[in-house]
C-alpha cells in the first residue's frame, strides 16, 4: 500500500492515513449519499448520521513516529469456467438505520396532517354545521293544530305522544307525487311522514307518503264501543287520538252517518284522519199518525212503512218524497236538505187533496205571491184545493193579479202583464183668456190648461172667436211639457 498524506488549512502535510481507511470512509459516503438523494439535505443529514453513528476518528499518529507498510506479493489471479469470475456478494449494512430520518420525519407530519384534518372536521360538524344536516328517520305524525306558518302540532304515532314541529326556510315538503309544495298546504287532520333533526326540534322534510294509506268511502257508520268505522263488508279500526273532521272543524265519530262520503288516512290498519267530504242533513216527518196504512218513499228507494219514518240522514241536496196512504192523495214534493240542518217534512194537509197551480207569464224574474206569500215562480206549486189570491210584480210592468180556482189535479194561468206608461204633465198658455185648447182633436178645457199625457205626439190646437187659432204638433217625451199659444 501506498502512503497518503494530507495537507492541513496551513498547507502542511499532516497525519498520515491508511489507505485501506480511506476506501472505507469512501464506500460509508457513498451509500450515505444514495440516502441523501432519497430523503433531503445532503449536509443536515451527514452531519446527524456521523455525529449519531460514525466511529470516533482514527487517532493522528505523531510525525515523529514513521508508520511501518508491510509489502505483500500480488496475489494471482484463479481461473473460472467460462472466463467470468462469479458476482460478489451483495454487502450488508450491518448498521441500523437512524429512527429520526427523513422517511420517519415524512411520515410523522402526513399522520399529524390527518389528525388535524379529522379534529377541524369535528370542530366544523359541532359548532359550524347546519342542525337540519344531521337528521333521524322519518315517522309518521298526525296534524292536531296548524299553529302558524312555522309551527305545528303533531301526534307521533310511534312514540304515541303529543309534540311540537317547528318549519325552517330549509323544510322541504312533498305532495302524493313527490313534488315539492308550499308548507301552508298541511291542514289539520293530515297523516304526514317528517323527518326530524336529531335534536327532535325541526322539521328537515314532511311528505304526504305513499305509506300512508288513503281512500275515499261511503257506507260506514262509526261504532265508539268498537272504535271501528263499520261497512257492510269493510270495516276499519281507529284510535282514541284520530281525529274527525267537517268543513275544518273538529266533529265527534258518533256525528257519521252512513250517507257521508269520508277521506279516511291510515298507518297500518289503523285510520288517523277522518275527513267529511260530503256532509248529511235530516228529513223529520210530522204529523202522520192520522195517514191510514201510509208509505214513505224517499228518491227511487224501496217504500218503507210511514210509521218507522222519524228522522232520517239524508246527503246534502235536493230529494224527492213520496207519500201514500189509503185516505190521502198520493203526494210528491222535492225537499232540499242542507249539511248539518234538519228539514221539517209536515203532513198535516195530507189529507187533503192537492193540485198543482202552474203559472205561464210573459215575462220572467218576477215575483209571485200566492195569498200574500211569495213563492218560488220558477216551477209549479202543490196546493190544497181552494181559491187562491195570485198577484205577479215586476220593475216596469203594471201589476197582475187574479183570483184563481184549484179545483183539479193541475190549473195553468197565464199572466199577460202590461208595461206601464210614462207619463208627462203638459201645460198650456195662451195670450188671450179662454181660448179653446184641443188635443188630437179633442176639447180639452180653456187655457191656461194643465193636463197628464203619456208620453207620445200629439196635436195641440188653441182657438178663440176673432182671432187666428193656433195649431202645434207636439212630442212629448219628459216629464213636464209647457206649451205658449199665442192667437192674432
Amino acid at each position: 500500500m501506498k502512503d497518503y498524506h494530507f495537507e492541513n488549512d496551513d498547507k502542511e502535510f499532516d497525519t498520515t492515513i491508511r489507505l485501506d481507511h480511506i476506501n472505507e470512509k469512501v464506500k460509508e459516503l457513498e451509500q450515505n449519499q444514495t440516502d441523501e438523494d432519497d430523503l433531503g439535505d445532503k449536509d443536515d443529514f451527514l452531519n446527524a448520521f456521523e455525529s449519531e453513528k460514525f466511529e470516533d476518528p482514527l487517532p493522528v499518529q505523531p510525525a515523529e513516529e514513521p508508520v511501518t507498510f508491510v509489502t505483500r506479493e500480488p496475489k494471482k489471479q484463479p481461473v473460472y469456467d467460462g472466463g467470468q469470475p462469479p458476482m460478489p456478494p451483495k454487502e450488508t449494512d450491518e448498521e441500523d438505520e437512524p429512527f429520526w430520518n427523513k422517511k420517519t420525519i415524512g411520515l410523522i407530519t402526513i399522520a399529524a396532517l390527518v389528525v388535524l384534518g379529522i379534529c377541524f372536521g369535528l370542530v366544523k360538524m359541532l359548532f359550524f354545521s347546519n342542525p337540519l344536516d344531521k337528521a333521524a328517520e322519518a315517522a309518521p305524525m298526525l296534524v292536531t293544530e296548524v299553529l302558524n306558518g312555522e309551527e305545528l302540532l303533531v301526534y307521533d304515532i310511534n312514540e304515541t305522544k303529543q309534540r311540537t314541529v317547528n318549519l325552517t326556510p330549509e323544510t322541504v315538503v312533498y305532495n302524493e307525487d313527490e313534488v315539492q309544495i308550499q308548507p301552508d298546504i298541511i291542514q289539520m287532520g293530515d297523516v304526514l311522514m317528517i323527518q326530524m333533526d336529531q335534536d327532535g326540534e325541526f322539521a328537515v322534510t314532511i311528505s304526504y307518503d305513499e305509506s300512508i294509506k288513503k281512500e275515499e268511502i261511503t257506507g260506514l257508520k262509526a261504532d265508539t264501543s268498537a272504535k271501528e268505522l263499520q261497512g257492510e263488508d269493510r270495516s276499519f279500526a281507529y284510535d282514541k287520538k284520530t281525529i274527525f273532521i267537517y268543513d275544518g272543524e273538529e266533529i265527534r265519530p258518533e256525528d257519521i252517518e252512513s250517507c257521508d262520503v269520508l277521506e279516511i288516512s291510515g298507518i297500518g290498519d289503523v285510520v288517523w284522519s277522518v275527513k267529511v267530504v260530503e256532509y248529511h242533513g235530516y228529513i223529520t216527518v210530522e204529523n202522520a199518525q192520522n195517514i191510514k196504512n201510509g208509505t214513505f218513499t224517499l228518491d227511487e228507494e224501496e217504500p218503507v212503512p210511514l210509521s218507522d219514518v222519524e228522522k232520517i240522514a239524508l246527503k246534502e241536496g235536493t230529494h224527492s218524497i213520496t207519500i201514500k196512504g189509503d185516505n190521502i192523495e198520493s203526494r210528491t214534493d222535492s225537499v232540499l236538505v242542507q249539511a248539518g240542518e234538519t228539514t221539517v217534512y209536515d203532513l198535516s194537509k195530507a189529507q187533503q187533496k192537492m193540485g198543482v197551480l202552474a203559472i205561464n207569464a210573459n215575462v220572467s224574474d218576477y215575483k209571485l205571491y200566492i195569498n200574500g206569500a211569495l213563492v218560488d215562480s220558477t216551477k209549479p206549486s202543490v196546493l190544497p184545493f181552494g181559491e187562491y189570491d195570485v198577484v205577479i210584480l215586476k220593475n216596469g210592468y203594471k201589476e197582475w193579479s187574479q183570483r184563481v180556482t184549484l179545483n183539479q189535479d193541475a190549473v195553468s194561468v197565464t199572466a199577460q202583464l202590461e208595461a206601464e206608461e210614462q207619463l208627462a204633465t203638459v201645460v198650456v198658455n195662451c195670450n188671450e183668456e179662454d181660448a179653446k185648447v184641443f188635443i188630437n182633436g179633442e176639447e180639452r178645457g180653456t187655457a191656461p190648461l194643465q193636463v197628464t199625457l203619456p208620453y207620445g205626439t200629439y196635436e195641440v190646437e188653441v182657438f178663440k172667436d176673432g182671432f187666428t187659432s193656433y195649431h202645434q204638433t207636439v212630442q212629448i217625451e219628459s216629464t213636464v211639457v209647457h206649451i205658449s199659444a199665442t192667437l192674432g
